[in-house]
């Protein structure tokens, strides 16, 4: 099977290239380069590449239809197949080991070159003694003394300032270069299940037998707030009429205005007002009472009904008795103009649940401040009773906003956020290798559910699903020494051949100084960091 091919673009770098072959599952790979890649500008890159692979016991191959990076890829050792390189016109000459010189062509080279340095002597050297002949020593220097305008003192100041401004450029790019090396080590996600014993009699956590303490909750509060209305109901006007009463029992009536519904069609009518002295009634023609004003409950035209219409009465303290009403003359004056705002069931039912896990979350609050450690509460192990729930908008009464009041009871089982961390935690570097550990600053984040709870007895089992991460340790005592003098190539083929680390960013200061680290190893500065990608 011919190995897997991967195309790298041309702004692919040594460390995106580097990042394929960890990752990469295959164990023999070839690398597709455009022509202008940036990893074909050295062959420092192809054959960092090549060791990191072999490292890994890995073996990677070069594909390039570039001629120049065909050269540098034979010359790693990488490229793939047997191919003919052809030089481009106008390109330096590589040397080939597989061809030696003939003995000829080094010795006639080698007589031209003795003929021309013999011919430059002859013309030289006439030329030198006429010189030395005419002109004394002291006289030729003073031909060629820079500082002959000048006198001997002011020379002397000129001199010692040219030297004191070469020693201080030296000094600087001694002293004042220095490097910024970030290591980014290799981490990962773990994941763990256990199941551990709660106990509100354990005084401690056991992490031996995967046992922590139980904390018990049993409160009742009262909790109101304010919450925004999203009902839509008709706005208008409410239709309005009168009806009279029928009273077919033995007893005398008064229906109140504020517990009586009157019901037609599904569509419901109150009262403005009590109505008192509901004598029984001897026949359909002969009424109970006289008119009596009745309102719609929403407004719309569809609130509006004929004369004669049949009205149920329905009031807790009458019961299924036999008790009804007639309007005599239509209802009418209801419409429809707009849809308002109002308090749906919906809206009602929404902020109960809210206030009931308010009260817990302030529950758990409670317990947090008096443990001085954060407690967490599970729906598995806690009794929510809603013991009263009241708001100050009726159901479909045209509001923005409503408020609502609950009183609840709570009980239940909760534990420490602290004992199952540190549990879980200790039973990991039971197991971890010496080669990783747990960041003090990495993420551990958890969600458990009471597997059996036994609330009477304070006990239960918690089902605990764990994430957290773990990251590679990186030696970086003796990186100083190996880093001095070391162009970002270097550093990075350097640090990257170590299995440990996933990448590495260079920075030299001041960049128009330098483009290799100091030789001076306590100018490096070496940062490791855990990679988050």
């Amino acid at each position: 099977m011919p190995p897997k091919i991967i195309k790298l673009g041309k702004k692919d770098d040594i460390a995106a290239a580097v990042k394929h072959i960890k990752n990469m599952r295959d164990r023999e790979v070839t690398f597709e380069l455009e022509n202008g890649s940036s990893l074909l500008k050295s062959s420092d890159n192809l054959r960092l590449m090549k060791k990191t692979a072999e490292s890994l016991g890995k073996k990677i191959w070069v594909s390039t239809d570039d001629e120049i990076g065909m050269i540098l890829a034979k010359k790693a050792g990488v490229l793939q197949g047997d191919m003919e390189i052809r030089m481009p016109k106008g390109a330096p000459r590589v040397a080939r080991s597989d061809v030696k010189p003939r003995f000829s062509d080094i010795r006639d080279s080698a007589q031209g070159m003795a003929q021309k340095a013999e011919k430059a002597r002859a013309m030289v050297l006439p030329a030198m003694a006429e010189i030395t002949t005419r002109i004394a020593p002291r006289e030729i220097f003073a031909k060629i003394n820079p500082f002959r305008k000048f006198g001997s003192r002011t020379s002397k100041f000129v001199v010692s300032g040219l030297v004191l401004m070469v020693l201080g450029v030296f000094l600087l790019a001694i002293f004042l270069p220095s490097a910024n090396v970030t290591v980014y080590a290799r981490s990962e996600t773990i994941t763990r299940d256990f199941e551990i014993a709660v106990d509100k009699n354990l005084a401690a956590a056991d992490h031996t037998n995967l046992e922590i303490p139980g904390i018990t909750v049993l409160k009742e509060s009262s909790l109101t707030k304010n919450f925004p209305a999203t009902g839509k109901v008709a706005a208008g006007e409410k239709a309005t009429g009168s009806v009279v009463l029928y009273n077919f029992t033995d007893n005398t009536l008064t229906l109140r205005a504020s517990t009586t519904t009157l019901v037609s069609g599904g569509k419901k009518y109150f009262f403005t007002k009590d109505a008192t002295g509901i004598r029984p009634t001897s026949s359909e023609s002969n009424p109970s009472t006289g008119p009596i004003e009745i309102i719609a409950e929403l407004p719309g035209a569809d609130f509006n009904l004929a004369a004669d219409t049949k009205f149920d009465i329905v009031n807790a303290a009458l019961g299924n008795q036999n008790v009804y009403a007639k309007n005599s003359e239509a209802l009418a004056g209801g419409s429809t103009d707009t849809s308002a705002t109002s308090v749906s069931q919906r809206d009602f039912d929404e902020a109960g649940i809210s206030l009931l896990n308010d009260i817990v979350q302030n529950a758990a609050n409670e317990l947090s401040q008096t443990h001085q450690s954060p407690v967490r509460l599970f729906d598995s192990a806690l009794t929510k009773e809603v013991l009263a729930q009241t708001a100050n908008k009726e159901i479909n009464e045209p509001a923005e906003s409503f408020d609502v009041t609950v009183i609840a009871r709570v009980s239940g089982l909760g534990v420490k956020d602290a004992d199952v961390v540190d549990l879980v935690l200790a039973k990991i570097n039971e197991v971890l290798s010496g080669d990783k550990y747990i960041p003090e600053d990495g993420k551990r984040n958890y969600t458990a559910s009471f597997k059996s709870v036994d609330l009477a007895a304070g006990r239960g089992v918690l089902a605990v699903h764990f994430e957290t991460e773990v990251a590679y340790k990186v030696e970086s005592e003796n990186f100083n020494k190996l880093l001095t003098g070391k162009n970002e190539a270097e550093i990075k083929e350097i640090l990257l051949s170590k299995p440990e680390v996933d990448s590495v960013k260079v920075e030299f200061w001041p960049k128009w100084l330098t483009h290799k680290s100091p030789r001076l190893s306590n100018k490096i500065n070496i940062q490791t960091v855990i990679n988050q990608d």
